[in-house]
């Protein structure tokens, strides 16, 4: 009696049927769910509920002895009003020792709301997937771990793998060598913090060329603020980065050439005006006190006021040539030209100060070498170098210029016994900005703009300097210009 109570109040669904499915009994919420009284259920079959595998569950009960029991099956049941409603289906057999019939006791549950969860979910999925593949950006979502668990067929075009290949952390693998150890970090430090990040990285495109992607992400948390993972993008953001490459290069251009100008109105207003201005003083002398000055004096002053003339000649000369570097003015006409032509033209040029510091200027140009250069840019270049080292030698010292034959160039080495330079002196050498004057051996004075123009020309022609040198032991420059064809 009481296990009837206890079957008939039982909040569950309970039915007993009997092997081809009668209902022999059915408790008050069976009763309910079903929309039967207490005499309606007599001679009804439970297979006539059924809205589905009707056979299949005549089967389960016709061939019970074969099988272990309970059994489980989810079916779909019509109920009161006519609902046909998701249920678990839970089979038990029992046998009923007055009577010596065999029953099964069944229980029902109502998996309607369960299953509509699962389809809403299912759906929001497939509705978020089909969103998520045709954005124009790379979209990836992890697990709690940090794991891929999704891609988006944009980010599956740009590595040219399928999804599966991508899940995990595979996509590591083709992050740029240099890029991988930053980008793990602050990965991971994202993860176990929870909080979102954004970062510059490069990624192996499917054509094996790394493109420059901005990765972003955002931590993902349920309705309960339980971590899911996070979601995010990744932008190609390569050409942006070019921009600013570019930017930033015209920038420094601009920059530079503000220096340049700054420096070329300093040269002028300085290293022209102060000569210039010697000149006229000098003039002005020899015109207003003619008569009263002796002839040695007269004579002494006029080549001071020559050899100034010359040396702001010079200067003249390189300002013009760098300007017109500058400007993209200058012609450039390489062709087979001789070195020792050139050599024994400027030592004709500066006979009289090589004879004046008696300084010996020697060439080892045996035999005879052609380069493949500019023969006025060379002049040029050979004419400022021998003019540096004879500003720097002491008197009867020796200048030495000899060359060697490398694969592709003839290396020019201008070799002196001078006064030579310590490290900070080498390092403002060939820099507009630190270009300096400093004093010859002679009382000689410069700008150091002749060193930067040679530098300028030797690279316009495809060739480099560079320099060795001790102090108070000499200095040699060396530099690089195409061999002949």
């Amino acid at each position: 009696m009481n296990d009837l109570i206890l079957f008939d109040n039982s909040p569950s669904i309970l039915l007993v049927v009997d092997k081809e499915g009668f209902l022999i009994n059915l408790n008050s919420s069976a009763k309910e769910f079903l929309g039967l009284d207490a005499d309606s259920f007599r001679n009804k079959n439970l297979v006539d509920y059924l809205a589905e595998n009707q056979k299949s569950f005549l089967s389960l009960l016709n061939n019970a002895d074969q099988l272990t029991f309970p059994q489980s099956i989810e079916i779909k049941v019509c109920a009161k009003n006519n609902y046909t409603l998701y249920t678990s289906l839970a089979i038990n057999k029992y046998s009923d020792e007055k009577q010596k019939e065999e029953y099964f006791l069944i229980s029902l549950f109502d998996l309607t709301h369960h299953k509509m969860q699962t389809e809403l979910i299912k759906e929001s999925q497939l509705r978020f997937e089909n969103i998520a593949n045709s954005a124009p950006v790379m979209i990836w979502i992890t697990d709690v771990s940090g794991l891929f668990i999704f891609v988006n067929n944009i980010w599956s075009e740009f590595t040219n793998r399928t999804t599966g290949e991508e899940l995990g952390l595979n996509w590591i693998h083709d992050v740029h060598p240099d890029d991988t150890n930053d980008l793990i970090s602050v990965y991971q430090k994202s993860i176990d913090e929870r909080v979102s990040f954004s970062h510059q990285f490069r990624f192996k495109r499917k054509d094996n060329v790394y493109r420059w992607l901005m990765m972003s992400g955002i931590p993902r948390f349920n309705e309960i603020d339980n971590f899911l993972g996070f979601i995010g993008t990744c932008i190609d953001i390569t050409q942006q980065k070019e921009d600013e490459d570019y930017i930033k290069k015209i920038n420094d251009e601009l920059e530079n050439a503000n220096q340049n100008k700054d420096k070329f109105f300093s040269i002028i207003s300085h290293d022209l005006r102060s000569p210039l201005s010697g000149i006229m003083s000098l003039l002005d002398i020899i015109v207003s006190d003619y008569d009263s000055l002796e002839e040695n004096e007269r004579i002494e002053i006029l080549t001071e006021a020559a050899k100034t003339s010359k040396s702001t000649y010079t200067l003249m000369e390189n300002l013009l040539d760098w300007s017109r570097i500058q400007t993209g003015n200058m012609s450039y006409e390489p062709q087979n030209t001789s070195l020792i032509l050139i050599l024994t033209s400027i030592k004709n040029l500066y006979y009289q100060k090589l004879k004046e510091k008696g300084i010996s200027l020697n060439f080892d140009f045996d035999p005879e070498y052609f380069a493949y250069a500019d023969s006025n840019m060379t002049e040029t270049i050979l004419r400022n170098l021998i003019s540096n080292a004879i500003k720097f030698t002491k008197e009867f010292g020796l200048i030495l210029i000899s060359f060697e034959i490398l694969d592709n160039d003839v290396l020019i080495k201008i070799k002196d016994t001078g006064v030579g330079m310590d490290e900070k002196q080498i390092a403002k050498l060939f820099k507009l900005d630190e270009t300096h004057s400093t004093v010859g051996t002679a009382g000689e004075r410069g700008t150091g703009l002749g060193l930067l123009l040679c530098k300028e020309l030797i690279e316009k022609q495809g060739g480099k300097i560079w320099i060795e040198s001790v102090l108070n032991a000499g200095t040699t420059f060396y530099f690089t210009l195409p061999k002949a064809k």
